[in-house]
């Protein structure tokens, strides 16, 4: 008899993208353009996407073109997460995974009725920053999974006794919305189309519009007269007047601690980077009190069978569209799972294929991000934030952390900044040569497209290992790697957070990006691991197959 062992969601976690279109964002996949112009770089392609009736039934197809907005409004990014069963049977007690389905919970005995979901989404970044619960809003649903109706998320504060909730029930955040597809009746190649199941069970979660809501108060402020990275007095003359938040979405209270939140104050805790809300950089950094319909949370589907309950668990990002989709990040969520839950990866003349295709991937994706980088005003800001009274300390064979970072005086990590850029910009314009605006991001795209071959990089590799080693940051150490009680001079293999040294921007690779804590970014632990294993499996090889010196017998 099938024995029921686990219950899970595909994918287990999805980023939504939000946007005020009524039509969904349909699907596509990062592909290489092939054709005789396109120097294998990064596209798009569309792909099997899902179009969903009145009824909540679904219809694949594959789109002609991607449309990212109908007018002057984005199209949401909005993911649809699959059941699945983890089935066991027979003596041996194999396990497979199957697609849940009306037939298979029909042979299990049971059904749709017996399918509930809970939504949970919510947005407490100014709880985060105010310690307050009652500056988060939180939106709950539970559906049946014989409800195929589109359930919206409105989202309101939780609060107590003695506190004012930032949203009042009354006038709700719209946070997106939730719908159970209604699965098609049948099973076989009858309801497979384009690869899709139609009878699998599955849920979709659409983002909200991409609005900001703020108090009656927030009417219009200017925007901030700082450069990023630079501060300056509150006396100074605010920039541009704009709109805050529009009319009709000027419903928060505005006597809560969120109105009158000011960064950095004694005692408290603020998240990286601090100056990430409205009215910071402005008059005296006091908030406006404004937040925004992003969210996160979880979806979960319960099942009885057979007197066991079985609980499935997917967790929703609703983040703010994607700027570049045809470009692809180096370090990603991804990423950073794998570099999480992932063993190292192995690195030896067995996968040496593999490795290749890895390494080259990776230095790919370092150059699409290049493309989209001002290094120039990177750079300014990283001076900036570096600058302190008194300055802080370097250690001999470590990059400038000055106004050297990445000039012909930041030897011997420099390379290409003294040939590329000259000595300076005044003989440059002197000499008749016109003036580049953003000459570190150019150049930045210079060193990093060859690197896009990948028998150009191995040659690199295997030319400029030392170099290379050098100029890669090191990620911060895993546990086992770390001292009891580091010392001020940083470990040239990894970096301590206790090392002041450490947190600070110099010109290493990646160059003057910040992590999600505001410290100098860096590829992951397993990346890195991977980058200079290969290095050194490239050394072997050419070690072994230089001809052999003669004896002097």
């Amino acid at each position: 008899m099938d024995r029921v062992v686990e219950m899970y969601f595909l994918p287990p976690i999805a980023v939504a993208r939000v946007g005020g279109s009524d039509t969904p964002l349909e699907a596509f996949v990062w592909d290489t353009d092939i054709s005789t112009h396109g120097a294998h770089q990064t596209v798009i392609k569309p792909a099997v996407t899902l179009k969903v009736a009145a009824d909540g039934s679904v219809e694949p197809y594959i789109p002609n073109e991607i449309r990212f907005r109908d007018g002057d409004q984005l199209r949401p990014a909005a993911p649809f997460f699959e059941l699945w069963l983890k089935i066991q049977s027979g003596p041996d007690g194999e396990t497979r995974d199957e697609p849940a389905t009306p037939s298979l919970l029909a042979h299990l005995g049971v059904s749709t009725k017996n399918l509930q979901f809970k939504v949970a989404v919510g947005n407490c970044k100014a709880e985060r920053r105010t310690r307050s619960p009652a500056c988060s809003f939180i939106a709950r649903l539970e559906v049946r999974g014989t409800d195929h109706g589109r359930k919206p998320l409105l989202a309101v504060s939780p609060y107590t006794s003695g506190e004012t909730p930032l949203v009042a029930p009354e006038r709700p955040i719209p946070l997106g919305s939730f719908q159970v597809m209604k699965p098609a009746a049948g099973s076989g190649p009858e309801v497979n189309q384009l690869g899709v199941d139609l009878s699998q069970i599955r849920v979709r979660f659409t983002p909200a519009r991409g609005e900001v809501y703020g108090p009656p108060e927030a009417i219009a402020g200017p925007s901030s007269p700082v450069q990023p990275g630079e501060i300056v007095p509150a006396a100074a003359l605010p920039g541009k007047i704009y709109e805050i938040v529009p009319e009709r979405n000027r419903i928060l209270n505005s006597e809560t601690p969120w109105s009158t939140y000011i960064m950095d104050e004694k005692g408290q805790t603020d998240p990286q980077p601090c100056d990430s809300y409205d009215g910071a950089d402005v008059g005296n950094w006091q908030s406006w009190g404004v937040v925004d319909d992003t969210c996160d949370g979880t979806i979960t589907a319960e099942l009885v069978i057979r007197g066991v309950r079985f609980v499935a668990n997917a967790r929703v990002l609703s983040g703010v569209p994607d700027f570049a989709p045809d470009r692809r990040p180096f370090v990603s969520l991804a990423g950073d799972l794998a570099d999480r839950q992932l063993p190292p990866l192995e690195v030896s003349e067995k996968t040496r294929r593999d490795t290749s295709t890895e390494i080259a991937d990776l230095f790919s994706r370092v150059f699409e991000t290049a493309t989209l980088m001002n290094l120039d005003a990177q750079r300014y800001k990283a001076v900036l934030i570096n600058t302190n009274d008194p300055p802080p300390p370097n250690y001999p064979g470590l990059p400038q952390i000055g106004d050297g970072m990445m000039t012909k005086d930041d030897v011997p990590y420099v390379d290409l900044i003294p040939v590329e850029l000259g000595s300076n910009k005044v003989e440059q314009e002197s000499d008749g040569v016109p003036f580049r605006p953003l000459p570190y991001t150019d150049v930045a795209r210079v060193a990093h497209a060859p690197l896009t071959d990948e028998i150009s990089l191995q040659d690199f590799l295997r030319t400029r290992a030392e170099h290379v080693r050098r100029l890669i940051r090191p990620p911060y150490g895993r546990f086992w790697q770390l001292d009891q009680a580091p010392g001020k001079v940083p470990n040239p293999r990894f970096r301590d957070s206790r090392v002041s040294r450490d947190s600070l921007h110099d010109m290493r690779m990646p160059p003057f990006m910040r992590d999600s804590d505001e410290n100098p970014l860096s590829l992951t632990w397993r990346d890195y691991d991977a980058l200079m294993r290969y290095i050194a499996l490239l050394e072997a090889e050419d070690a072994a197959a230089a001809p052999s010196q003669p004896s002097n017998d």
